[in-house]
């Protein structure tokens, strides 16, 4: 199972997740979060859970104590006198959670507040920024296979109290510990943007440098693309990819092990520099693309169907020369390869089409059939075609500019030779997509 190949991966690295309270206030969402963050220690995962307030406690913090937001940076700034007032939220949400652990007999220690070592930032009352991390403290905690639990907050260089959000305090202390991943878990799966349609399409992967330029996008309107709550985790996950953290996620806390523990996950990932690489299939790969496009068969229409065509070994290998592969840090996520139309010389015909788990319409399958369209049309051909019935695979098929065709003499043979292996009921669901390269309207 390539979960079993996660958990070898990453056994003895350290995981840092931030949390805020909405989930651990929700019981079915805290027992998810509990019951994944059990599963990681049981496979000698260190984990760190950092705990943050509630979007409505912040709100009373506004509304009815004198809390303001800082027109830049958009930080909370705290008057001194609230701060009992936070100091009492933060013990009532750490509560929560260690009887959460107990109920699910989860090892856990609470760190105490000094182990966050802090300073007033300049124009924002109590709100502190992070001088340095106690993680020798920490350690301890995780050597033990325990749950290391730090609530947002820190003491000053005489021991008070200041309000240091848990949003940037789990970047600093991911960074500190040198963590393999960063986790902020939240209500959404990751980042959405709009696609050229005006439709909300999930952003699976970025870089450093990506990220940074979405800051700056906009839409026609002329508001940022980002807005809300997860602007600050964006400047949360710069900072740690920035500070060498592998891999920091952007996922709903009721999907934490989904995400870790698959090769496309369900979130937003993002890294310091591009890992994704399309590539031509070398020998070597035969058994990993078997073993994908086995996966693949699992996935079929409401008569059974499997959506991808079967494939034995030997066909797989006949193709092997015009297999482009999607990779992630060596493991292959995605594959497809061209073959020739004897009736249309100029065209190259798709199959054989598979992401893992099944999500075609991802951003790792829009990538892989982006970056394919383009070298067949280097190559000198004219168009490329690809019949499915899958819904996942028309979607992207239509967001990338392929167009539905129903009629000529070779596309009439093609959709002849995929009819027959559907049942009678479900053939009107067979499509024939046509890509025009030369125009490169494509993607």
């Amino acid at each position: 199972m390539i979960s079993n190949l996660y958990y070898s991966q990453f056994e003895g690295e350290t995981f840092v997740i931030q949390a805020d309270a909405e989930a651990i206030e929700d019981s079915v969402a805290a027992s998810a979060i509990l019951r994944g963050i059990n599963d990681l220690l049981g496979h000698g995962i260190r984990v760190a859970l950092v705990l943050g307030k509630t979007a409505e406690f912040e709100k009373e913090l506004c509304a009815t104590y004198g809390a303001s937001r800082h027109p830049e940076t958009q930080r909370l700034i705290i008057p001194e006198t609230v701060l009992p007032c936070i100091e009492q939220e933060r013990a009532r949400i750490i509560a929560l959670v260690e009887k959460g652990c107990r109920s699910g007999t989860v090892p856990c220690r609470v760190l105490p507040r000094s182990v966050v070592r802090a300073e007033r930032r300049v124009g924002h009352g109590s709100t502190g920024i992070v001088t340095s991390i106690a993680a020798q403290a920490i350690r301890s905690v995780l050597d033990r296979q325990s749950l290391a639990i730090i609530a947002f907050g820190g003491e000053d260089d005489r021991g008070r109290f200041l309000h240091v959000p848990s949003t940037s305090l789990a970047a600093d202390i991911a960074v500190e510990l040198r963590t393999q991943k960063l986790l902020f878990l939240m209500e959404a799966d990751g980042i959405f943007l709009p696609d050229h349609r005006g439709d909300q399409r999930q952003l699976s992967f970025a870089d450093l440098e990506g990220l940074l330029c979405l800051l700056q996008r906009k839409a026609p309107g002329g508001d940022f693309l980002l807005s809300g709550s997860v602007v600050a985790k964006v400047h949360a996950t710069i900072r740690a990819v920035a500070g060498n953290v592998a891999q920091v996620h952007l996922v709903s806390h009721s999907r934490l092990l989904d995400e870790i523990l698959t090769r496309t996950g369900v979130g937003t990932m993002v890294e310091r520099q591009q890992s994704h690489l399309v590539d031509y299939a070398r020998d070597d790969d035969i058994d990993e693309i078997q073993r994908l496009h086995d996966e693949s068969q699992r996935y079929t229409s409401a008569c059974g169907t499997p959506y991808v065509k079967p494939l034995d070994r030997l066909q797989l290998e006949r193709h092997l020369p015009r297999t482009l592969l999607l990779k992630h840090r060596g493991i292959i996520v995605g594959k497809l390869h061209g073959t020739e139309i004897p009736a249309s010389p100029e065209s190259l015909q798709i199959g054989g089409f598979v992401i893992a788990e099944n999500h075609q319409d991802s951003q790792q399958g829009h990538l892989l059939l982006c970056e394919t369209l383009g070298r067949f049309r280097e190559a000198g051909y004219a168009r490329a075609a690809a019949v499915t019935a899958a819904p996942r695979a028309k979607r992207l098929f239509e967001r990338c500019g392929g167009q539905r065709v129903v009629r000529g003499p070779w596309q009439a043979l093609l959709l002849g030779g995929a009819l027959p292996r559907y049942a009678a009921e479900e053939r009107e669901e067979v499509q024939l997509f046509e890509f025009p390269l030369a125009d490169r309207s494509f993607c």
